[in-house]
């Protein structure tokens, strides 16, 4: 009895002795900190991962509206976080600092909203894509926009302006046709 309680003892000590040199060679293996934070994404060139609402300005034609003013608007908040001018084919870029749902409104000089994007939640490090398409033709002469008619008001008029024949108007000025002719349909 008098050798186990001495045995006993040795290993305890032993195995106390394991782990607190098992513990420091753990904390001097870990690479010096260098101020990256793991969960951030790193994308090729060593550039950071960012959260950000890209898109572009279109009116009714589907013709890109250059240099004109949007603004980003955190829907949580109701603030505007920032302001810019779309490059020459109507694109834009926002980098959001918080993660949440977004919408891009066309503002005109006087802040009159003119045109929304379609709203876009993000988590961090996404990338939203959203496009603001206005209700009407853009003329950037005037920087208005000038609306289509109204296609209920096609009801009880003419031929000539009913909307079978706007609407094969609006297809010559296009050019549209058929992309493949197909078969001849038989009566």
């Amino acid at each position: 009895m008098n050798r186990i309680v001495p045995a006993i003892l040795a290993i305890a000590l032993f195995t106390s002795a394991t782990i607190t040199a098992q513990s420091v060679s753990v904390r001097r293996v870990l690479p010096p900190s260098s101020g990256v934070r793991l969960l951030e994404p790193w994308l090729p060139g060593n550039v950071r991962g960012v959260t950000r609402v890209i898109g572009n300005v279109i009116d009714i034609r589907q013709m890109p509206i250059a240099r004109t003013r949007v603004q980003l608007r955190n829907l949580n908040t109701s603030q505007i976080t920032a302001a810019q001018d779309t490059d020459d084919e109507g694109n834009y870029e926002f980098i959001v600092d918080e993660p949440g749902t977004y919408v891009v409104e066309m503002a005109l000089v006087d802040g009159h909203v003119v045109g929304l994007s379609n709203a876009a939640s993000l988590a961090r490090y996404e990338t939203a894509r959203t496009v603001v398409q206005l209700r009407g033709r853009w003329d950037s002469g005037r920087n208005a926009m000038l609306m289509t008619q109204n296609l209920t008001s096609f009801f009880g008029m003419s031929a000539a302006n009913s909307m079978t024949a706007g609407t094969l108007s609006l297809a010559a000025e296009q050019s549209l046709g058929a992309v493949e002719a197909g078969e001849p349909v038989s009566p």
